[in-house]
């Protein structure tokens, strides 16, 4: 088995499995302040605050556990009776399953979705080997979450040949559709109902200490999210566990200041996949967009980018007098050709991030980026002064829009927005992005 899905982007990073270890403290950021990467763990009855969490992989151990320490946090103050629904795409980390399982155990009904990807320890044939799934066969154990899907708690792995819904195999370079999703559902933690929690990054080792990745907390508060979550969640559920997937799905769905996009979105009758602008929804976000007067911005924070009809209209944006800045991965092939070309010179910035950081034995790792975040601020939607910020799991690739399970998350706060934005302005600070 291949690790599936990135259609001539290169494969995702994968580090070494972690081993079980006790659960971290967490970093809970409200929305009206900075993000910042290390906290304390939230007391059980203190209410769950919209936060933006941040790691850090070329800091301490705290600021690059960050992400997974507030996942940990929540699933450690979900309390009996309540229910928890995740779907992710790989799943290394001890950490995190033995807070799940200690879930259950305290009467939570536990319920995961992994990819299929996730299901061996290690993908086969990789050298050196990359760690996929070594938590897969510890939740699935019987005296764990199990597999009965007719419990109350269980882990089901999406079929090994497509992601949960999505079927599609694009092209004969594609290695078909994946369950790419990175989300946790809790019904109830400490004393607030309904939390969603969307994360960039996948639970593996190289996600917390190679790969800046970004995650954000959010108490449902009345605003529909948490049910729209919930449904998509049982969709991956039920086409998982039994029938062919479905070539395309595409769903959206307005919840107060937020709005949901759920993939696979198929391209219009009579186009071809890589064809489509009008069905890409990116562009149709970014068609949203009013450069007059020159105050708008946009800032992009991308693992991968290969869709050039998204570069096309970042161009046209730049030219129509807004501000485009981005960040992007350094892996090789995760910047199609096709894009560079079409960005060279043309945006206020374009850099590659593929630094380097010492580990204690004094060897070296790579650092990179793989959040998905799109930032606006001005105009948009016909309205001046606005600060809106899309994320989730959705790369700027074609699989990502054609034939993944994916999320995007679009949060209409200023006071996200404002840590993201510090976020990207603190990477494009740290020494490991380059311009080009």
């Amino acid at each position: 088995m291949k690790v599936r899905g990135l259609a001539g982007v290169a494969a995702l990073v994968l580090g070494a499995a972690l081993l079980g270890v006790p659960a971290a403290q967490a970093a809970t950021t409200p929305a009206t302040t900075p993000a910042t990467a290390t906290g304390t763990t939230a007391a059980v009855d203190e209410p769950v605050a919209l936060a933006a969490t941040f790691n850090d992989p070329a800091g301490s151990g705290a600021a690059q556990d960050a992400i997974r320490n507030q996942l940990i946090s929540l699933v450690n103050r979900t309390p009996a009776g309540a229910e928890i629904n995740g779907s992710i795409y790989l799943f290394t980390d001890g950490g995190v399953s033995s807070a799940l399982i200690a879930a259950k155990q305290r009467g939570v009904k536990v319920k995961v979705i992994v990819d299929g990807d996730a299901v061996p320890d290690f993908e086969p044939g990789s050298n050196p080997p990359k760690a996929t799934g070594s938590e897969y066969s510890a939740l699935a154990a019987p005296a764990a979450l199990g597999t009965d899907l007719a419990a109350d708690s269980w882990v089901l792995a999406c079929p090994s040949t497509r992601g949960c819904i999505g079927n599609r195999v694009l092209s004969a370079s594609d290695d078909g559709a994946i369950n790419h999703n990175k989300f946790f559902l809790f019904s109830r933690v400490g004393v607030t109902d309904n939390v969603v929690f969307q994360t960039s990054a996948n639970l593996t080792t190289s996600q917390r200490k190679n790969l800046f990745n970004n995650a954000v907390t959010v108490p449902d508060g009345g605003s529909g999210l948490y049910s729209a979550y919930r449904a998509y969640w049982q969709d991956l559920a039920t086409n998982g566990a039994s029938g062919a997937g479905l070539a395309t799905y595409y769903r959206t769905q307005q919840s107060g200041p937020y709005k949901t996009y759920f993939f696979p979105r198929k391209e219009s009758a009579g186009s071809t996949y890589d064809n489509d602008a009008s069905t890409d929804t990116v562009v149709s976000l970014l068609d949203n967009v009013d450069c007059a007067g020159g105050a708008t911005r946009i800032r992009i924070g991308m693992y991968a980018f290969t869709r050039v009809q998204v570069a096309d209209k970042l161009v046209a944006l730049k030219q129509a007098g807004c501000g485009v800045e981005l960040l992007h991965n350094g892996e090789s092939g995760n910047l199609g050709s096709a894009v560079q070309d079409a960005l060279t010179g043309r945006l206020d910035l374009a850099a590659r991030c593929q630094g380097s950081a010492a580990n204690g034995d004094g060897t070296a790792r790579t650092i990179g980026i793989h959040s998905k975040y799109l930032l606006i601020e001005g105009t948009y939607l016909g309205s001046a002064n606005r600060k809106v910020v899309f994320t989730g799991s959705h790369n700027y690739t074609f699989p990502n829009l054609r034939s993944h399970d994916e999320t995007l998350l679009k949060i209409d706060d200023a006071g996200v927005y404002d840590a993201f934005r510090a976020n990207f302005e603190k990477i494009k600070a740290s020494g490991h992005c380059t311009a080009w």
